[in-house]
């Protein structure tokens, strides 16, 4: 499994936590036979936990109302 390790994100109250970006792999259907392709990213915290990145490519939410953004909007 690739991972991006050691990125920060903080919260808007200032708590800052370090996270790693994992990809989303998806099974595409080619004249070849089938083929992985990245679809996107998810964000693994310390604990082991996978969270989605929201639509904006920057922000996750860790749990209700606790929202954290990474410094710079992720591809």
């Amino acid at each position: 499994m690739l991972k991006i390790n050691d990125l920060i994100a903080k919260s808007p109250n200032g708590t800052e936590i370090i996270v790693s970006l994992i990809p989303v792999n998806k099974m595409q259907n080619t004249r070849q036979g089938l083929k992985t392709i990245e679809v996107g990213k998810k964000v693994l915290l310390q604990s082991g936990v996978e969270v989605d990145l929201n639509l904006d490519g920057r922000t996750f939410y860790t749990s209700l109302n606790k929202l954290f953004k990474l410094n710079y909007r992720v591809a």
